[in-house]
């Protein structure tokens, strides 16, 4: 039996002003989770607008005409609900979860915070050193600043290389109204997902939406795009001294955008090359060379262009040489052919993480907003996992001599001295 007619399948409705609702039915969860999302973020900011996004998504939370902070805050206890927030390069996204008797309250908390926040001036002053500390609290924890030096670096010249937080010379400069004025403008109809996941009824949630979110205005947000012939900034190592016991670095490389043909077979290699304590980057990186605590890799991927990296920390003398064995691991995708052994661990590996995944609804309203937002409408856990399954050894070998086989990474790092070159 097909494993789509065994798992949840997410639905999809259009609302009339171009709000895409999205649900995933788990009838057997005491809780729900819901969200809702903007297609619009950090890579949509005018230069002067630099964190305005991530900014915005604090101040939704400060307050209605209906809601004050306080009663924000208090009405989600109320119902014993959790609500959160984060922002991305290319979304934010505004999340609550509670037992599914209280969705409906809770979704109208969410949603008169979505549509009506008013971002007083005097919570966005007051938020405005909240940010800013938030920004010197990144710049103080070598592993975030690191990350975000390689991210501005590697997406250089393209949209997405804006900091989400912004800097605090923008920060410091965006006047309230301009906030307001930015919010009504990004916060449209057309540009919203509304996800729910865990024991929903769709109809249920459609009708919610409609009664909701109907206030929200029309319009299309601008595009942002790279310039013509944009290319990430590969073969560059740039190193920040600090005075540390470490040296902590990123290692990239360009990957194709979420939605591509390899998205199934990068995340089988990313799952054998440095996910899990059984990944080549941990064996031999950390258990045979000793050369770090923490090594892994992941993968950064946009609506147009994507990352491959590598985080490691290690002693700054031995930085070159850790440098050059995880650019070597990476190689040998290109000149070995995976056993069937390590193809099927890694591919079980997938397979439990996602469906034990299925248990947790916070995840799945994350998942089935993300593959809308990516692929048009979401997709089936089923459907991922079946593509997932066909990938084939081949397949690895041929997509990392077509993606890898001649590409020198970037390296970002931080800490004592010069810092590691690029691998040998």
């Amino acid at each position: 039996m097909s494993l789509q007619n065994t798992l949840p399948h997410p639905r999809m409705t259009t609302l009339a002003n171009g709000i895409q609702v999205v649900t995933q039915n788990i009838a057997a969860m005491q809780s729900v989770a819901i969200g809702i999302r903007i297609n619009s973020s950090t890579r949509n900011e005018p230069s002067d607008m630099g964190g305005a996004s991530h900014f915005i998504e604090h101040l939704l939370f400060k307050g209605t005409p209906l809601r004050s902070a306080d009663r924000i805050l208090e009405e989600f206890d109320s119902l014993g609900a959790k609500a959160n927030a984060y922002t991305s390069q290319e979304e934010v996204f505004y999340y609550a979860t509670s037992l599914a008797s209280a969705l409906p309250d809770t979704f109208a908390i969410l949603a008169d915070m979505f549509v009506n926040s008013v971002l007083p001036i005097a919570e966005v002053e007051k938020e405005r050193g909240v940010v800013l500390q938030e920004i010197s609290m990144n710049q103080d924890n070598p592993g975030r600043f690191v990350y975000n030096q390689f991210h501005r670096g590697f997406w250089h010249g393209h949209p997405l290389g804006a900091p989400v937080l912004g800097t605090p010379e923008s920060i410091a400069s965006i006047a309230p109204d301009r906030l307001l004025a930015y919010k009504r403008s990004r916060y449209t109809a057309n540009a919203t997902i509304v996800s729910a996941a865990g024991n929903v009824d769709h109809d249920s949630i459609v009708d919610l939406c409609e009664k909701r979110l109907n206030g929200l205005p029309a319009g299309a947000i601008p595009g942002s795009v790279p310039p013509e012939g944009w290319l990430p900034a590969i073969a560059e190592q740039t190193h920040h001294q600090r005075p540390m016991e470490q040296t902590q670095f990123y290692m990239g490389y360009p990957i194709p955008s979420a939605g591509s043909r390899h998205r199934h077979t990068l995340a089988v290699l990313n799952q054998i090359f440095g996910s899990g304590m059984s990944s080549r980057l941990f064996r031999e990186v950390r258990e045979r060379r000793s050369l770090a605590y923490s090594v892994y890799s992941s993968m950064s991927s946009y609506t147009d262009s994507g990352g491959l990296l590598i985080f490691a920390g290690t002693k700054p003398e031995r930085a070159n040489e850790a440098v050059t064995v995880c650019h070597g691991e990476l190689m040998r995708f290109c000149s070995e052919t995976v056993s069937e052994e390590v193809l099927r661990s890694a591919k079980q590996q997938i397979r439990s993480k996602r469906l034990m995944a299925l248990d947790d609804c916070e995840i799945q309203v994350r998942r089935i907003s993300n593959t809308t937002s990516i692929l048009g409408e979401p997709e089936p856990i089923g459907l991922s996992l079946e593509a997932i399954a066909e990938v084939t050894a081949s397949d690895i070998q041929a997509m990392a001599q077509e993606l890898f086989g001649s590409v020198v990474p970037r390296v970002e790092s931080v800490g004592p001295g010069d810092g590691p070159g690029l691998p040998q």
